[in-house]
């Protein structure tokens, strides 16, 4: 591809934080590849009845994209150099290997499979074809990660230690987490609430660690009748980082739906000082340092919105399909890659085999 030719990006699936293209609501990750000045969406790919009006809606508001009901129509077509894979992991794999072989980039909306033996070989491939795969966890972009991240780079923090951090959100049951849809089962999803939600979090630990998991302790359980038996509505994992760094992460989906529907925060320690965050996702970051050149202020509040768009995730969801689109016509490295994807679900497998044999796990 030319530097003035766009990237041809194809939506392979319909079913996590697509959106669609009205102009009020919907604001997912299809508008946020239209924003992108050196994109064309040239097809839009979805085979799930549940998803037919949303592919219909697709159809009147982008007339000049190929429309598909059928996969294997879509890889008999040869119009487009990436895809945008919105599907439950089940499925997600089974496209991407696909797409894999037909020698495709890829954004993958989490997670890219259900465990990492799934994951496997679409890397080996991934890494064969030198394709370039970005998967869908943005928070490395947010202007509070980038601070934190900063602060840990200039010593604002010292050493870094330990790391903490919280997501509790509605139950799973009719009315809030409908039990029946594809998030909050095995088959589909993989796991509970650790494997939907907990790669956000664990993508911020790598960024402030730069360094991976060696092993994994966890507690994971299913609190309410609701969920669906043996996938867990808390999850308590510790872990060990390769540098030595220690992190606890605690999820649930254990809110009754009075009041708010997220508490959430978030803590990076280091011997001369602590970054906190909390509620993660607005724009307020505190630092207390030890620093010799922040003794006039040990403690200071930072306050870093973040700038509305209309697409997923605002300005910073923006800016990291951004990266995705440079690296794939750049030939640069993903923000958060399939290898990193892959080392997510070896810490999501081991979190469940310490919980169901009571042991500390090591990620080999």
């Amino acid at each position: 591809m030319s530097a003035k030719e766009p990237l041809r990006v194809a939506v392979v699936g319909l079913r996590i934080h697509a959106g669609g293209l009205e102009p009020e609501g919907n604001h997912g990750l299809i508008k946020s590849f239209h924003a992108q000045e050196d994109v064309e969406v040239v097809a839009y790919s979805e085979w799930d009845a549940d998803e037919a009006s949303a592919l219909a809606s697709l159809a009147r508001h982008d007339p000049e994209a190929r429309i598909f009901d059928n996969l294997c129509e879509l890889f008999d077509w040869d119009g487009f150099d990436a895809a945008v894979v919105m599907l439950p992991p089940d499925e997600a794999t089974r496209a991407a290997m696909r797409l894999a072989e037909a020698g495709k980039h890829m954004f993958i909306e989490k997670q890219a499979a259900r465990t990492a033996p799934e994951l496997e070989p679409v890397c080996q491939l991934v890494k064969e074809r030198d394709l370039v795969v970005q998967i869908g966890y943005p928070w490395p972009r947010h202007p509070v990660a980038e601070e934190i991240r900063r602060c840990l780079d200039a010593g604002v923090l010292g050493k870094l230690l330990a790391m903490e951090a919280r997501l509790v959100t509605v139950q799973v049951g009719p009315g809030l987490r409908e039990p029946d849809h594809w998030m909050y089962r095995r088959e589909t999803e993989g796991g509970g609430i650790l494997h939907m939600e907990g790669g956000h979090w664990l993508t911020l630990f790598q960024m402030f660690a730069q360094a991976r998991v060696r092993s994994v302790t966890a507690l994971c359980s299913r609190r309410t009748d609701e969920i669906q038996e043996g996938v867990e509505d808390a999850a308590t994992v510790a872990l060990e980082y390769e540098n030595g760094v220690h992190a606890c992460l605690h999820m649930g989906y254990l809110l009754s739906g009075a009041g708010p529907r997220n508490d959430t925060f978030m803590a990076v320690r280091g011997q001369l000082g602590a970054a906190t965050w909390g509620p993660v996702g607005d724009g307020l970051l505190t630092v207390y340092s030890a620093a010799p050149e922040w003794q006039a202020a040990p403690e200071r509040s930072f306050n870093m919105p973040v700038t509305p768009r209309a697409v997923y995730a605002d300005q910073f969801g923006y800016e990291y399909v951004a990266d995705f689109v440079r690296a794939a016509r750049e030939g640069g490295k993903p923000v958060v890659s399939i290898d990193d994807a892959h080392h997510l679900l070896q810490i999501f497998d081991a979190a469940y085999e310490s919980s169901r044999t009571g042991r500390r796990v090591d990620i080999q």
